[in-house]
């Protein structure tokens, strides 16, 4: 199985990876439903959370796997 990337849009990680919503919602809380960040990739949606994309990530994919 691959990993998020930061090149990857919010909506394709989400469906990619459900097992990681709980996750993205601790990091970006409600704009994770929020169809206009759908479509922007995961570098932009955490820099326009004021998060470092990289570490962001990080953060992401140390999560456990439920």
């Amino acid at each position: 199985m691959d990993r998020p990337n930061l090149k990857m849009t919010l909506r394709e990680c989400l469906e990619r990876f459900p097992h990681l919503k709980e996750s993205l919602y601790r990091l970006i809380e409600e704009c994770i439903y929020c169809e206009g960040f759908k479509d922007e990739t995961l570098e932009e949606v955490f820099k326009a959370h004021r998060l470092e994309p990289e570490k962001a990530l990080e953060e992401l994919l140390k999560e456990p796997k439920t």
